[in-house]
C-alpha cells in the first residue's frame, strides 16, 4: 500500500502541524428566486501542513521516493492523520463499524470517565476469547498503539489485539487504561478488544493511533482518521540540509473529506 512514511521515532508526523477542514455548501436558485442550500461532501476537503525537522537520511529518502512515485500532485496515497483516532464510532460498540465476535453482545449507554453515556459493555458468552474489532484500511507495516479505558469484575481480564500482537490486562471495579503498541504484521491491521470466556468488560475511549504510546482520547462518532485518497498539494518538494546527516522540509497534503 502506497502511504506517507512513518518517522523512525514511531510518529506519523511532527508538531507544529496545521490541519484545516474546508466544508463546501452548494447553492441553487429556482427561476422564482427561491434559494436552496445543501452540504456538498464531494467538494469538502482536509489539508495538512507539516514542517519536518531533524529528518534522517532514510526518512528524507522515503518522503522523496513517495513524492517521485506520486509525481507530485498526480497520484494519491494513504495518509494516516498523525493526531487522529483511527477507530470509528468510539462511544458506540454496537455500531456497524464494530465487528462482534462469536457469542458477543454489546450494550451501550454506560457512564464513562467523562460522566456521559459514552461507554459500552462487551459480554462474551462463547467458550473462548471474543469481543469487538475494527479493521481500518491502514498500512500494515506501520507501528500502532491501541488503548482503552476498561473495568470489570475483580479477577477478570481484557485482551487488546493489534493484528497478531496481544496483551492481557487484569481488571477490577475501577477504570484503568490498557494499551498495546507494535506492528500488527503483514496482513490487514485489526484492532480488537476482547473479554475472556463467559466474561464481560466495560469499555470507554477506545483509540488506535499511528504512534508508540497512547495520547489523550479523541472521540469519533463517525469514521476514523485515515485518508486513502490523499495527495501532495504541490509539484515541488524542497529538502534542505539541517546538519550532518539531517534534513528539513515542509509538506502540504490534501484529501477529500471522508464521511
Amino acid at each position: 500500500m502506497r502511504h506517507f512514511p512513518q518517522l523512525e521515532s514511531g510518529s506519523a508526523g511532527q508538531y507544529p502541524m496545521t490541519r484545516t477542514l474546508s466544508m463546501r455548501t452548494a447553492v441553487s436558485e429556482t427561476p422564482g428566486g427561491e434559494r436552496r442550500t445543501a452540504f456538498d461532501a464531494a467538494g469538502s476537503k482536509v489539508r495538512w501542513t507539516m514542517p519536518l525537522t531533524g529528518l534522517t537520511e532514510n526518512e528524507s529518502a522515503a518522503i522523496e521516493a513517495l513524492f517521485k512515485e506520486c509525481e507530485g500532485r498526480r497520484r494519491s496515497f494513504m495518509f494516516v492523520d498523525p493526531p487522529a483516532n483511527l477507530l470509528a464510532a468510539t462511544d458506540d460498540g454496537g455500531s456497524a463499524h464494530w465487528v462482534r465476535g462469536a457469542g458477543v453482545t454489546v450494550a451501550g449507554g454506560l457512564i464513562g470517565l467523562d460522566g456521559q453515556a459514552s461507554a459500552f459493555r462487551v459480554v462474551n458468552a462463547s467458550a473462548g476469547w471474543s469481543g469487538v474489532a475494527q479493521t481500518p484500511a491502514v498500512p500494515e507495516t506501520m507501528t500502532y498503539c491501541l488503548s482503552a479505558w476498561v473495568r470489570g469484575s475483580a479477577g477478570g481480564r481484557v485482551k487488546l489485539r493489534i493484528g497478531g500482537l496481544e496483551k492481557l490486562t487484569e481488571l477490577d471495579g475501577e477504570w484503568r487504561q490498557a494499551w498495546l503498541s507494535g506492528t500488527g504484521g503483514t496482513a490487514a491491521v485489526t484492532f480488537g478488544i476482547e473479554a475472556q470466556a463467559g466474561g464481560s468488560i466495560e469499555v470507554y475511549g477506545p483509540q488506535a493511533e499511528a504512534q508508540i504510546a497512547p495520547s489523550e482520547y479523541k472521540r469519533n462518532r463517525g469514521r476514523g482518521g485515515w485518508y486513502p485518497r490523499a495527495r501532495f498539494d504541490a509539484d515541488e518538494l524542497n529538502i534542505e540540509a539541517e546538519g550532518p546527516g539531517l534534513s528539513v522540509c515542509e509538506v502540504a497534503i490534501v484529501s477529500p473529506w471522508e464521511e
